[in-house]
């Protein structure tokens, strides 16, 4: 405080003699009275500033001690506070250990009175496990809606009552009832638009559920069921349709694993898809085969049409070029080597196209083998890149080396019967030719 004033009585003493000097400049004033008015004028400033000051120190001393009975009352608060949470803590405890001595002899008590009863318990516990774990996914799971929680209910139940055992055997009766009985249904069913509609059904036992014919699986998440998008071939579908028509027994086609044999059956590729997994030369390869056995059967019905003719001896055009040979010829000779040229002329028209089949016939495997030594090259990139560990990675190359391996065989086979075929036919067709030159040349020479 004292610092303050002297500060304060330095600041105002420069102050005032600087002025001092300023107005002796300008006036001769008496230096003594002027001195006694600035020194009096500056303690009045500074008595001033000293009771404004006190009265500052004094409040924020007031203010401190005032927090300081704050905290002092929290800190009791809070000391009292937990006092008391150490003895709840203490009674908890103690309650904790008693109620698991009881806990244990009431257990203990249980366990005795329960006897062999306890084992009956147990296998209610398991019977309803396994059945919940049978019905899940169960076509009939539409019809018990309180099924599931039931079950999960007698599961958790350590002592049964009647009641829950008397439910579990009735859930017991419902499914083998169930699973000898073809009914009629209404459920609802998601449509191709994904909509849920209202539609009939019909349930064969546990095994399948058919709508028109079409097979359909469960949708246990929407509490629907939903038609498989790919089906069975339709002569296995066709026999639900004279099932619905019999009045007597008929057959009709059941899956005893509940859906697990039909999607086996359904993951099987189809015609197209098997091509397909040839990639580019398995159609290459259904390409030039198709053409092949085409253009085989074209030429196999023009040399029948053309055998026929020969084999009437009617309006043949070669028949009546050599007989107008031989009529015109002067000689043996000369009608022998005219005959030869028709003959060399008519073989080289009965043979077109023979011989590509034939060529068809060679390609057909070499391509096979072509197609075998790029699944195999991409088995191997396969193996390089993920390894042996993950078989599906190999697949892909392997279909596709033996499904054109098939594809060209499958084709060689009946193309190289074809050219056979036609090859016996044109044979036929020239002897027949050359039997009538034969005929014409003894009738010539007698």
């Amino acid at each position: 405080m004292n610092k303050i004033y002297l500060l304060t009585f330095l600041i105002f003493t420069s102050f005032f003699i600087n002025a001092q000097d300023a107005q002796d400049t300008q006036e001769e004033v008496d230096p003594n009275i002027e001195r006694v008015e600035k020194i009096q004028d500056l303690i009045n400033r500074v008595e001033e500033n000293r009771e404004e000051l006190s009265k500052i120190d004094a409040q924020r001393i007031d203010n401190f001690i005032k927090k300081v009975a704050d905290r002092r009352f929290l800190l009791s608060k809070a000391q009292k506070q937990l006092s008391d949470e150490e003895a709840r803590n203490k009674r908890l405890e103690d309650l904790f250990e008693s109620n698991e001595l009881k806990l244990a002899e009431l257990e203990t008590e249980l366990n005795i009175k329960l006897g062999v009863l306890g084992e009956l318990f147990g296998v209610a516990r398991q019977m309803a496990g396994e059945l919940q774990a049978d019905s899940e996914s169960a076509y009939n799971f539409s019809e018990h809606p309180n099924r599931t929680d039931a079950l999960n209910e007698i599961g958790k139940i350590k002592v049964h009552n009647l009641k829950n055992l008397e439910d579990l055997w009735v859930l017991h009766l419902n499914e083998i009832n169930s699973s000898g009985e073809i009914k009629e249904i209404k459920a609802n069913v998601i449509n191709s638009d994904g909509d849920i509609e209202e539609d009939s059904l019909v349930r064969y036992g546990p095994f399948n559920m058919v709508k028109n014919r079409s097979f359909v699986k469960t949708d246990i998440a929407n509490n629907a069921y939903s038609v498989l998008q790919k089906q069975p071939d339709r002569s296995l579908r066709r026999q639900f349709r004279s099932h619905y028509r019999s009045d007597d027994y008929a057959v009709a086609p059941i899956d005893p694993t509940r859906g697990f044999l039909l999607s086996l059956y359904l993951d099987k590729p189809s015609t197209f898809e098997r091509i397909a997994q040839g990639k580019l030369i398995g159609f290459i390869i259904v390409l030039i085969g198709l053409s092949g056995l085409i253009f085989a059967a074209y030429r196999y019905y023009t040399l029948y049409v053309y055998s026929k003719t020969i084999s009437s001896n009617e309006n043949s055009d070669v028949f009546n070029k050599i007989q107008s040979i031989s009529d015109n010829a002067k000689d043996v000779d000369t009608f022998e080597r005219e005959c030869d040229e028709v003959l060399l002329t008519v073989n080289g028209n009965l043979s077109w196209g023979v011989n590509w089949i034939k060529f068809l016939a060679a390609v057909a495997p070499l391509l096979g083998l072509l197609g075998t030594v790029i699944g195999m090259i991409e088995t191997f990139q396969a193996i390089t890149v993920f390894g042996t560990g993950d078989p599906k990675q190999m697949a892909g190359g392997i279909s596709q080396a033996l499904v054109t391996t098939m594809l060209g065989l499958i084709f060689a086979a009946p193309l190289l019967a074809m050219y056979t075929l036609l090859s016996e036919k044109v044979s036929e067709i020239l002897q027949e030719i050359e039997e009538f030159v034969a005929v014409t040349i003894v009738k010539k020479v007698k």
